[in-house]
């Protein structure tokens, strides 16, 4: 927003440049500092946690991030990461996974179930008194660290927010931009693919010419659409206030869905090219992964939609007798 010193853009605008970021595997970090830390603050922080943030982000001097994941399959909406009352401020126990940028992070936004059977956000500092940080291998090999909490205080004036809702709008919102990313590693491994199938030549002709090749670039060409056209539609219903859940939800399956048949598809026509780490593809295809599973597979996507589904179509029935 521009009274932090921003453009006054929104997730619309957020969203293509996000695509961008995809469309290059770019190590910015757009999703981390922007999407996991300020626009969570921006929307829940208290004036002075505006005031203290979002300038250096804006900036680039603050860099911010969020440990959203916990080992094992736990649930995101419901972290084990305990928060306890401790006189005015807290004490958090826990462990998260795959925090990005945990060790060059200013502050991490940490999810904690409270006493009270509610989630509560709150902004810490990796160089606090019990926070620990270990180095982890990511598929994406992005660095990203094990951030284990021991008993680490926080005072009121870190907490984000007052309820659940935070953490649900956090999710919702990351979810979207792990699709605007995908949209643009999908039409970039696409280009790649008809690139090299146009200059590669087998019995004399380009294999794009070849049927069966032709044949999986198309269908790979409407997986691409699809996920640009899904991920466009989740952030457009974010940037207008409109219920945006199920379109989300959408929109991160055929990220990861369609996200996959098209990174697949590309490294096929590639044949042994595709494989070489000295030829891009393979950043394509480590980003897509990422995207894939975080927050949530195909199944896991196709699961909650399907709920969400049977939830809206479930009414009072009635018995009527002869």
């Amino acid at each position: 927003p521009e009274d932090v010193g921003g453009a006054g853009l929104g997730l619309l605008e957020l969203h293509y440049v996000l695509e961008q970021v995809g469309a290059t595997t770019a190590h910015v970090p757009l999703l981390e500092s922007v999407v996991l830390g300020a626009l969570t603050i921006d929307r829940f922080g208290t004036p002075a946690q505006r005031h203290d943030w979002l300038p250096g982000v804006i900036t680039g001097h603050t860099l911010l991030t969020a440990a959203h994941t916990e080992p094992g399959p736990a649930d995101p909406r419901r972290p084990q990461t305990r928060a306890r009352r401790a006189g005015p401020g807290w004490v958090l126990h826990g462990s998260k996974s795959q925090v990005p940028l945990a060790d060059a992070a200013d502050r991490i936004v940490v999810p904690a179930s409270t006493d009270d059977g509610m989630v509560a956000m709150f902004l810490v500092d990796p160089r606090a008194e019990g926070v620990s940080l270990v180095p982890q291998v990511t598929v994406e090999r992005r660095p990203a660290c094990a951030l284990d909490l021991a008993g680490v205080a926080v005072g009121e004036d870190d907490r984000i927010g007052g309820g659940g809702d935070v953490l649900a709008d956090f999710l919702l919102r990351t979810e979207a931009a792990l699709a605007s990313l995908q949209s643009g590693v999908c039409a970039a491994a696409l280009r790649l693919a008809a690139r090299h199938t146009r200059s590669r030549e087998q019995f004399g002709r380009p294999i794009g010419t070849f049927q069966a090749v032709g044949q999986q670039l198309a269908d790979a060409w409407i997986d691409a659409e699809a996920v640009r056209l899904t991920s466009l539609q989740a952030a457009w219903r974010l940037s207008t206030g409109l219920d945006a859940t199920e379109a989300v939800t959408i929109a991160k399956w055929w990220a990861a869905e369609a996200g996959h048949r098209v990174l697949h598809a590309a490294h096929h026509v590639h044949g042994g090219t595709g494989i070489d780490l000295s030829y891009p593809l393979h950043r394509y295809f480590l980003l897509g992964k990422q995207i894939e599973f975080s927050l949530g597979n195909a199944s896991q996507q196709l699961s909650a939609l399907g709920k969400a589904l049977a939830a809206q179509s479930r009414g009072p029935t009635t018995c009527q007798g002869a």
